[in-house]
């Protein structure tokens, strides 16, 4: 039987003989292999001749390996054995048009072909195929599977380092003695310090704004939360749990021997350039965190929330606030006068919109004074007080006092009682701007709550200039997401005006190498309501929060709803996120 298909055409090129491609495809099937595979191992042909023909045959285009960087391949799309089995690369490539965001994926063996419909249906994403040199392909499959593995090592060795420890103390005193006395080891001889370090560094790399450590009965569960998710990133055993958390707590100057209660600490590292442990000469930042223990069924749970230092804290710009909503914010800010409301549930930015206002506040002629629980970021040339139960300091004596040092700006961390929010609207009714949060959903929702605490509705109208209620939604990944392909119905149907929704996409998230399962980031959406009379007038006539938000409507200010809209039609945003935010 004469050789047929691929075979028959490496013949008429004159790359094989009509003999050696009956023996060579006899052997295939003998060894239950690939042709192409075959030969390639064997070497009977020059590669990268052999991958010529084989796009030239498939269809394919050829791709040189040579001018790819293999480290950018989205290998984490799938398994790496899936990837090191089948013999085929993924690459991710952007470029203009409805094939932004496709996976490209190169192959040396037509074989591999088959697998291109399993890729489709566990990626979720449209593939294409490539056909590249199948010995350099093999080479940079080796290289990256090998590179896996030393990683995978690397990890097990250090959780092998820490297992093998000295044996844990039975009393506590004993345990205090062994982690204090770890503190001031060299990391680099510490198993112990250098993996909580590892912790650490991994979480500022990667952006995450909390880090969760949470013992179990068989096992520990770090995980760290990344535009708005948890990701976990490690699974020590449990008998690791009580050295982790002590060593946490040695840092952070809390009670190692205190286990029954929570406790709140803090911790500072200083990060040299590129490099959180090797502190060289030159510019150094500190990275502050915010430290939280509870104890749970099996051991203290630890969550440690990083703070923005100050070098790295965002200014008005950087808010993400539309541009006619930072002008309100601006315009406010300028006020001698007036209460300055940020709303929205616990982590939608609000602390960090408020510093940003302080920051174009702080200049030499203002006296500027703040009252946090706790503070957060530390800022030169304002005069920051951090709430003090125990000793009876709370929002509203820190105000009393504030009062009697000559304030131009006072900064309220949140307004939770009714005795702190009169303070805080008569100080702004006599000369003062102050700025303060609330935990509502919507800035119509403030106004009420306002009420609901006795705060008087002509006191309320006197001094109340501007509320922002705000979220934070993850961002989409500008290299890889792709359009939907009904957008502007996808727009109507959720509440756009169908004359917005013209020209206009949804993007859908896919996920690559440089974000997190298709986001990177977080964007704020925002809903800024600037007071004005009618909106007063509606509050002295007791008019619900309803009605006051159907005023602001006709007034012309997007509601939160209609931000998050807009931030879908511009591709910011996936529309199931704005649909998450149930506004």
């Amino acid at each position: 039987m004469l050789p047929q298909g691929l075979a028959a055409t490496l013949i008429d090129s004159g790359m094989l003989l009509g003999d050696q491609a009956e023996t060579l495809l006899a052997m295939a099937r003998q060894e239950e292999i690939p042709f192409v595979t075959l030969l390639l191992r064997q070497g009977y042909t020059d590669s990268q001749r052999l991958a010529a023909i084989i796009a030239d045959s498939f269809g394919y285009p050829l791709l040189d390996l040579d001018a790819i960087d293999i480290r950018a391949c989205p290998c984490d799309l799938l398994d790496h054995n899936f990837w090191q089995k089948h013999r085929v690369l993924p690459m991710q490539f952007t470029s203009p048009g409805p094939d932004n965001g496709c996976l490209y994926v190169a192959f040396a063996d037509p074989v591999s072909l088959q697998m291109l419909d399993d890729i489709r249906l566990h990626t979720g994403r449209q593939v294409n195929a490539v056909v590249a040199d199948g010995i350099k392909l093999w080479q940079a499959l080796d290289h990256l599977m090998a590179k896996n593995r030393a990683e995978d090592d690397h990890g097990n060795a250090v959780l092998r380092e820490i297992s093998a420890a000295d044996t844990l103390q039975a009393e506590t005193t004993a345990l205090a003695s062994t982690v204090a006395a770890s503190a001031d080891v060299n990391p680099d001889d510490a198993p112990l310090v250098r993996f909580v370090d590892n912790v650490l560094r991994d979480a500022i790399y990667a952006q995450a704004s909390d880090i969760h450590i949470e013992p179990f009965e068989e096992f520990v569960r770090i995980r760290s939360r990344i535009d708005g998710s948890l990701h976990e990133v490690s699974r020590p055993p449990a008998s690791l749990a009580p050295r982790i958390i002590s060593r946490i707590k040695v840092m952070a100057d809390m009670d190692i021997s205190e286990r029954r209660l929570p406790q709140d600490g803090r911790l500072r590292l200083t990060e040299a350039k590129n490099d959180l442990r090797s502190i060289k000469s030159g510019k150094r930042q500190y990275i502050d965190f915010r430290i939280s223990s509870m104890p749970t069924l099996w051991g203290e749970k630890v969550v440690m929330r990083l703070l923005e230092s100050a070098s790295t804290r965002k200014n008005l710009d950087d808010l993400d606030y539309e541009p006619a909503q930072q002008s309100m914010y601006r315009v406010a800010l300028q006020k001698a006068q007036g209460l300055i409301l940020v709303t929205g549930p616990t982590g939608s930015g609000k602390t960090v919109s408020l510093y940003a206002g302080l920051g174009l506040l702080n200049t030499m002629e203002r006296n500027i004074s703040t009252v946090e629980d706790p503070v957060e970021i530390n800022i030169d040339g304002v005069n920051q007080v951090a709430v003090n139960k125990r000793t009876g300091l709370d929002f509203a004596a820190a105000l009393r006092a504030f009062m009697r040092q000559d304030p131009d700006v006072i900064m309220v961390g949140e307004i939770r009682d009714q005795e702190t929010a009169d303070i805080a609207v008569k100080a702004a009714q006599t000369g003062h701007l102050v700025l303060s949060t609330l935990h509502t959903n919507s800035a119509a929702e403030s106004i009420t709550r306002l009420l609901n605490m006795g705060v008087p509705a002509y006191n309320l109208c006197g001094s109340l200039s501007l509320i922002i209620a705000q979220r934070l939604v993850r961002r989409l990944c500008s290299s890889c997401k792709v359009p939907a392909s009904d957008g502007e119905a996808r727009l109507r149907a959720a509440g756009m005006p169908a004359e917005q929704a013209v020209n206009h996409q949804v993007s859908l998230p896919v996920g690559c190498n440089s974000c997190h399962q298709g986001y990177r980031g977080r964007v704020c959406v925002a809903e800024v309501l600037p007071m004005s009379a009618e909106l007063n007038r509606l509050i002295i006539n007791g008019h619900s929060a309803s009605e006051i938000e159907s005023s602001a409507r006709a007034l012309g200010h997007l509601s939160l709803r209609e931000s998050a809209l807009a931030r879908v039609a511009r591709g910011d945003i996936s529309l199931a996120d704005a649909d998450r935010l149930d506004l």
